[in-house]
């Protein structure tokens, strides 16, 4: 990668974050620090609807701030957009790109945080652009989401520096809704990869799309019980593995949420096989771009969600050949990350934006990988394939690690404790005194000089002391001690 690519892709990140930073001030009157902490976003806009209800001026203004938002990201996209994704390509790296869904929450800035330990890059597909591509009727809060991954992706401002030699993040254009809309390759791969994740898991005879409701409104009991067996239908917030009869329900009240009227009563009225297929449709849409993305982009899928990383799962082990190109990935990448943004190293996301810096700047991430996986290397070649054992795994060696880290600091304070305690005793003269009684009567003369000393010595071991210490403490694993430890 050319310095002029990689001025290109910081150029456009920080054009990008400008946008959002104008748009965000323009709608709310504040930075996203200042609207609310980071699980109470909530709340504060509802607070702030209220607000502009009562102040119709005010709403105005803010509307046209999502007006401003369109004009300066497409023309972004338009006058930039290729070469920083080209730039993105090229980097030489370890990138992961995440996916799944095109929201950026907490979950997903927390998981891009703790990832950072790791990786290189995360790539992120820009999650306003979806908003901004064609029109979202069926979405019942089409301003507010907007607003809403603004305000979460804004949490990454202080980690974009450009003192870094690669980016630790780049938001990407993905235009997944109009490569969706208009381009006749990834309708047809989409279609592809839908249609033979429904022949490998409900029946081999499905071969074209239009099969997927055929048989399923043939044997209606036996498409359901297929479905249900593979877990190929999880709706959103559940887990996987959940009854159908539960999950249908839950996705039900779900799209009551968040979808609008017209659109719920509209599939609703065509039965729950249609809802079923639609539903199953939307989760395997995003897993496509996410492979394709990954392809192009030269980096490994990362998924933070257990639903969504189960749907990449059925994906990949699909054993259809079509689908071998997309499947490919590296299960130790797949079982670390898994493992850093469960919810047993939940305490990661404590580590501050300034500490993740510091560990960038002295390369804390890259000894970090490494150690990682020479541990998952060194597992059973049989187990490698069980994500959730090796996930188990990385866990438990982070915590073992946190340990030793916490012995050796109590070490060094005892080493030091007893240092301190030599230097006083020196410092009163009763260590003299205790050594050579036969000389007490003549140190009384000596102790100022033994004070000198003294104190010179407690100031030369205090500093050496620092120095040991803040040399552990400043670690990977001196920060992240300190994060479980919050």
């Amino acid at each position: 990668m050319s310095q002029q690519e990689l001025h290109d892709l910081i150029i456009y990140q920080d054009r990008y974050f400008e946008i959002l930073t104008e748009f965000f001030l323009n709608v709310t009157g504040c930075l996203p620090r200042d609207f609310s902490p980071l699980d109470s976003f909530s709340e504060a806009i509802q607070k702030f609807a209220t607000t502009l209800s009562e102040n119709p001026s005010r709403a105005e203004s803010s509307m046209r701030a999502f007006s401003v938002l369109e004009t300066e990201l497409k023309k972004l996209y338009s006058e930039e957009g290729g070469k920083a994704f080209g730039a993105a390509k090229k980097l030489d790296a370890c990138k992961l790109n995440l996916g799944g869904s095109s929201r950026f929450l907490e979950t997903q800035l927390n998981a891009t945080r703790k990832s950072l330990l790791y990786s290189d890059t995360v790539l992120i597909p820009d999650p306003l652009m979806p908003w901004l591509e064609k029109k979202r009727d069926e979405e019942k809060f089409s301003h507010v989401i907007p607003l809403q991954m603004a305000f979460f992706i804004l949490h990454l401002c202080d980690l974009k520096g450009d003192e870094f030699d690669l980016p630790p993040f780049f938001v990407f254009p993905s235009f997944e809704k109009s490569l969706e809309e208009y381009d006749q390759q990834t309708q047809e791969n989409s279609i592809k990869l839908i249609t033979d994740v429904f022949s490998y898991y409900v029946d081999s005879g499905i071969t074209h799309p239009q099969d997927i409701l055929e048989f399923a409104f043939k044997y209606p009991d036996l498409y359901f019980e297929q479905i249900e067996r593979s877990k190929l239908f999880v709706s959103p917030g559940s887990e996987p593995g959940e009854p159908l009869k539960q999950e249908l329900e839950n996705y039900k009240t779900e799209m009551r949420h968040w979808r609008s009227e017209d659109w719920c009563n509209e599939l609703f009225s065509k039965g729950d096989i249609s809802l079923v297929t639609n539903a199953i449709f939307e989760r395997i849409m995003p897993n496509y771009h996410l492979l394709e993305n990954s392809d192009e982009l030269r980096s490994h899928p990362f998924l933070c969600l257990n639903a969504q990383a189960h749907y990449y799962q059925l994906i990949a082990s699909m054993k259809n050949a079509s689908t071998g190109e997309f499947a490919s990935f590296d299960p130790a990448t797949s079982a670390i990350m898994r493992s850093l943004t469960s919810k047993r190293l939940d305490y990661l996301a404590n580590i501050n934006d300034s500490q993740l810096v510091a560990l960038r700047k002295t390369d804390e991430n890259i000894a970090f990988r490494r150690e990682l996986r020479d541990l998952v290397n060194s597992l059973p070649n049989a187990k490698l394939a069980d994500l959730g054992y090796v996930a188990a795994e990385v866990c438990s060696h982070v915590e073992r690690a946190i340990s030793k880290h916490e012995k050796q600091i109590a070490s060094l304070n005892d080493k030091y404790q007893a240092k301190h305690k030599y230097t006083a005793l020196i410092a009163s003269g009763a260590l003299a005194v205790t050594m050579f009684p036969v000389l007490a009567p003549f140190l009384g003369a000596l102790l100022p000089l033994g004070g000198v000393v003294a104190t010179s010595k407690y100031i030369s071991d205090k500093l050496e002391e620092k120095a040991e210490v803040g040399q552990f403490s400043y670690s990977m694993m001196g920060v992240i001690s300190r994060a479980k430890g919050k």
